[in-house]
């Protein structure tokens, strides 16, 4: 039975346990309403945005990434260590079971003597102030981060892949453009050499086409040893070895060039698992610093025992032999040092600092989304100058080689629009991939295809 004097305490103690909810930290912050640069429109990329790029071999990628990567299988043996550690959290708010038997015996040289006994307890903590109720809050919002955090890894490796595929065919299309033009400058050497033989040529422009070519042939090494890392870092993407197949016939000019819409800068904190996952952090803190809180008050626990003892096992459950008790027992801490007070001012910097994180997050997310957007923008409107420049070069060339058959210019002239032609091709080809990747990057910063419906923890926040 309750004593009087824990009868008396118990409506204080009820209370008291009223007033323990931390409440979330306010910490507004002022977010544009339109972006710097431009947009497309005003539609959020679909779910599956890679889509965009017109590209089997791209879908073929994401599927083998999504099934082999191994940071993807790491974020996911992650995740299930958060769910156990929410499920372990719940179950200790729940009353505590246990049961014990006992054999002994005992005696002297002429008289022996068995006992037997069985005992079912039960311990269950009272959540008065709200300790275990935070600390499950905690472990919800842990679990949420640790979502969060997955999902962050996963458009991240999407990402990745694209790029990386990307950049293969970048590097191959430069590969066969300098063995195109290699093969076009030992043609144009052929004529050199030819000229030269029947005097209408001298060794000094034989020298010079040959130092075109050898230039050619010394670019190639770089490109083919730019093709490996490629190859090998799309395989480790792909959790396989380096000798991974990868999907070939598929040109650079034959990816399509998105037109990436983009919402409101406030709609995007609803649009990054990242900014969530921050969130949740900060939502797990400050349960942290309830939990803190909680300590600083006495515990209360209700304990029950039901036993038995009996000299012989066949009587051990009759009711003649088994009793039972109950209790509540109340215990605070007299003196720890200043221990539990240091933990409560730990709980609330680690809060502080999540806040902090919390806000340079979104602000870091508005940033690069915004950069993205005019990078976007700009990569387009460079590629347009270079086609229209690449173009001019190679009809200059073709000029240039026909009337250096005719020797109406020297060799000189012919080289330098050969060289302006080959740089413009090469050029093209590069800015071409940039526009690309600099799509990938706006996709990225704009949370890929991933969306979550509902308000933030911290709606009050923002504004």
């Amino acid at each position: 039975m309750l004593t009087r004097s824990f009868l008396i305490l118990l409506p204080g103690l009820l209370l008291g346990g009223c007033s323990l909810t931390t409440p979330m930290p306010e910490q507004t912050l002022v977010v544009p309403k339109q972006w710097n640069a431009p947009v497309a429109g005003h539609a959020w990329p679909e779910a599956d945005w890679w889509r965009q790029y017109q590209s089997p071999a791209l879908e073929t990628l994401l599927a083998r990434a999504t099934a082999g990567n191994l940071d993807l299988a790491s974020a996911a043996s992650r995740l299930r260590q958060a769910e156990a550690q929410l499920r372990q959290t719940r179950a200790s708010q729940l009353p505590q079971l246990n049961a014990s038997t006992d054999v002994s015996r005992r005696g002297d040289s002429d008289t022996s003597t068995s006992a037997y006994g069985a005992a079912l307890t039960t311990r269950y903590e009272l959540d008065f102030w709200g300790r275990n109720e935070a600390t499950t809050n905690a472990a919800r919002a842990t679990l949420l981060a640790s979502e969060y955090d997955a999902q962050t890894l996963a458009i991240s490796i999407q990402a990745t892949v694209v790029s990386n595929w990307l950049q293969t065919l970048e590097n191959r299309q430069r590969l066969a453009l300098t063995r195109s033009s290699l093969a076009n400058a030992e043609r144009v050497l052929n004529l050199v050499e030819t000229r030269y033989r029947f005097g209408a040529a001298d060794s000094l422009e034989v020298s010079q086409q040959r130092t075109l070519v050898a230039q050619l042939r010394a670019s190639l090494p770089g490109l083919e040893q730019q093709s490996l890392q490629l190859r090998n870092s799309l395989a480790l993407l792909l959790g396989q070895a380096p000798d991974a197949q990868l999907p070939a016939g598929e040109n650079l000019t034959d990816v399509a060039v998105p037109l990436i819409g983009a919402g409101l800068p406030a709609e995007l904190l609803n649009r990054r698992p990242d900014i969530r996952a921050s969130e949740a952090r900060l939502v797990a803190a400050n349960a942290n610093v309830t939990v803190a809180r909680a300590a600083l008050f006495p515990s209360i626990a209700l304990t029950g025992q039901l036993g038995a003892q009996s000299a012989a096992l066949g009587t051990l459950l009759s009711s003649s032999a088994t009793g039972w008790t109950l209790a509540a027992g109340l215990a605070q801490s007299i003196f720890d040092g200043g221990a539990l007070k240091a933990q409560v001012e730990l709980s609330r910097a680690r809060q502080e600092e999540l806040l902090i994180d919390y806000r340079r997050t979104l602000l870091i997310a508005l940033g690069e989304a915004d950069t993205a957007l005019g990078a976007a923008q700009q990569a387009r409107l460079r590629f347009q100058f270079l086609e229209l420049a690449t173009s001019e070069a190679e009809r200059a060339f073709n000029l240039a080689e026909i009337r250096y058959r005719a020797g109406s210019i020297d060799l000189v002239s012919l080289l330098d629009t050969q060289r302006t032609w080959y740089q413009s091709q090469d050029t093209l080809i590069q800015q071409r991939a940039i526009v690309l990747l600099a799509s990938v990057d706006l996709f990225r910063a704009l949370g890929g295809g991933w969306r979550e419906p509902g308000v933030l923890y911290g709606a009050s926040m923002v504004r």
